[in-house]
């Protein structure tokens, strides 16, 4: 069945701030540009209205949920304390579907769940929960149908905070190789990852970090047996070790590797016994790096994520 999308641009800019609407549907979309004060001085009569929103930072996959019951007195706060926002989504109920208070709660709770489900965007800003409010079954069933279109508008503005994205990134270029896999957000903090903890890959082992981070790439050579050194290092950037990044992540120079002592090196960089050897599927032998700490190893662990790969602490 078609469906006919109405959107409103404001000051006639494909790149600005928006409002999107469709025939027979109880919710609106008012898509907002951090800076368009414009914007929010010419519709601040619709945006006095209770209110889901979402600030969204699309480059970074980094967001923010949160409910209102007037917008227009909520956003000052936000400009002043989160830095990381380029954009706002609002919707909002039509003039014949205006959301209550209760209403605007629930689907709060609605999008919190959905989003950390798919975990496509990073959500540290929200520090708690939504709560299911107490509602009748009819203010219920409204609400999830409000819900559905939320999804599809957010969807239709270029968002996919709600959208579980593919398992592998597929992307090409003519110079260097590109990442064929891309970190995905995980729910684990550095705060969670400090000190001697064990962590398991697919339900198996108690991996110390540096261990967890050569059974994630000896998983993807197993997996993806066919991939070349040089899109292995892209995929295991060198830029993930952060501080430790004079080192390389994946070390070609076995003899190198193994000949620390020699250069006058107070510990060993690389995991150097033979059973810890991998080779590429263009031939190419390589040790992977030990730098590893509850810093650097998110992004290891992000990988791991967007593979769909499971992994949590162990005690």
């Amino acid at each position: 069945m078609a469906t006919t999308i109405y959107t409103y641009l404001h000051n006639d800019d494909l790149n600005g701030s928006r409002i999107v609407s469709m025939d027979d549907c109880m919710c609106k979309l008012y898509n907002i540009m951090r800076d368009d004060l414009d914007f929010m001085k010419d519709f601040e009569k619709d945006l006095q209205s209770p209110a889901l929103y979402i600030l969204i930072n699309k480059e970074k996959s980094k967001a923010y949920i949160g409910e209102t019951d007037d917008f227009i007195k909520r956003i000052p706060q936000h400009s002043i304390k989160k830095d990381f926002w380029t954009e706002v989504m609002v919707f909002l109920g039509t003039n014949e579907d205006t959301l209550s208070k209760t209403e605007v709660q629930y689907l709060e709770y609605l999008a919190l769940e959905k989003a950390k489900l798919v975990r496509s965007y990073d959500l540290s800003e929200n520090t708690q929960g939504g709560k299911i409010p107490h509602m009748n079954v009819m203010q219920k069933g409204k609400t999830d149908k409000f819900f559905k279109y939320v999804q599809f508008l957010a969807k239709f503005v270029g968002c996919d905070i709600f959208e579980k994205r593919p398992n592998v990134v597929l992307r090409t270029s003519l110079g260097s190789p590109t990442p064929k896999v891309l970190p995905s957000p995980i729910a684990l903090t550095s705060e969670d990852l400090k000190g001697n903890i064990k962590l398991s890959l697919n339900g198996e082992g108690a991996y110390s970090k540096r261990e967890m981070v050569l059974q994630i790439v000896k998983e993807y050579v197993k997996q993806f047996p066919d991939t070349s050194f040089d899109d292995l290092k892209a995929v295991f950037n060198r830029d993930y070790l952060q501080r430790f990044a004079s080192n390389e992540f994946l070390q070609h120079d076995i003899e190198k590797a193994r000949n620390w002592r020699e250069r006058g090196e107070d510990h060993v960089h690389y995991f150097i016994e033979d059973k810890d050897v991998l080779v590429s599927g263009d031939g190419v032998q390589f040790v992977v790096c030990v730098e590893w700490d509850k810093n650097n190893i998110i992004n290891v662990l992000g990988i791991a994520q967007t593979l769909g790969w499971k992994f949590e602490i162990v005690k």
